[in-house]
């Protein structure tokens, strides 16, 4: 089992029981106190867990996590908006990265517009949507499949990114706040999503007015790693101005 692998069971195993003892964790998953020991000591670091007298408990309730076909039609003209917009971004010959999510889907069918563009991605909806595409070079990075997200994760992934430069990666998120950056529900995503993030000379969010405010279990970036946020005009103008003032180019997408 990989490490990302056995911290997932062992954050739904704090989900299960709220609080649980190193011995009884290490039961559960079948490995040595040390090996759980040393996993909530990085989860810890991460802000997931709290440890306590022998054991751990999660910091904050973990939120429900939409499937894909959840959130494909949510907010669908704001998302259009946006994917038009931030396709606009990308510049002819460039490399990007695109995450796997409803939103950045809505890029694909603008980038088909632009002239040598390599598309490197981790969803299959992405890579279905420009299979037939032959004007645009497209490489799949490998993974575990997440069949309610449709994306492609976990440690191959985040091996085949750290063999990549982009120009730009366009990431998506469950959350967005100033204090806890970028937030999803689920740790294995969270470390693919941050490989894609280190991956890239430039990261642009892509995220509806949704998003903002709310608070997933793990970070995935804070906000000073990212350079731009595209989003709707549905966003807290407040909001929009503090992460301006972070020195964040906020797009509005009309």
């Amino acid at each position: 089992m990989f490490p990302e692998e056995r911290r997932q069971k062992l954050i739904s195993a704090l989900e299960e029981h709220y609080s649980m003892s190193v011995s009884g964790l290490a039961e559960r998953l079948g490995v040595s106190e040390a090996t759980i020991r040393r996993d909530l000591n990085e989860l810890q670091k991460l802000g997931v867990i709290r440890r306590t007298h022998g054991g751990a408990l999660l910091a904050s309730p973990r939120k429900f996590e939409p499937t894909y076909t959840d959130k494909k039609d949510r907010f669908l003209v704001q998302k259009q908006k946006i994917g038009r917009v931030a396709a606009g971004l990308v510049e002819d010959g460039e490399t990007v990265i695109l995450d796997a999510g409803t939103t950045t889907l809505q890029m694909v069918r603008h980038l088909k517009e632009k002239k040598n563009i390599t598309v490197i991605t981790n969803a299959l909806s992405i890579i279905e949507e420009m299979e037939a595409n032959e004007e645009l070079d497209l490489v799949v990075i490998g993974g575990r499949l997440r069949f309610s997200t449709r994306a492609l994760v976990g440690p191959m992934a985040e091996e085949n990114l750290r063999n990549f430069h982009a120009d730009k990666v366009f990431i998506a998120a469950n959350g967005c706040t100033i204090k806890e950056g970028l937030t999803t529900p689920n740790l294995t995503e969270a470390y693919t999503k941050r490989a894609m993030v280190k991956a890239g000379s430039k990261v642009i969010a892509v995220l509806d007015h949704s998003k903002f405010g709310e608070v997933s279990l793990t970070t995935i970036a804070p906000l000073t790693e990212i350079d731009v946020i595209v989003t709707d005009d549905g966003i807290d103008k407040k909001l929009q101005k503090e992460m301006e003032q972070m020195g964040i180019e906020v797009i509005i997408a009309e």
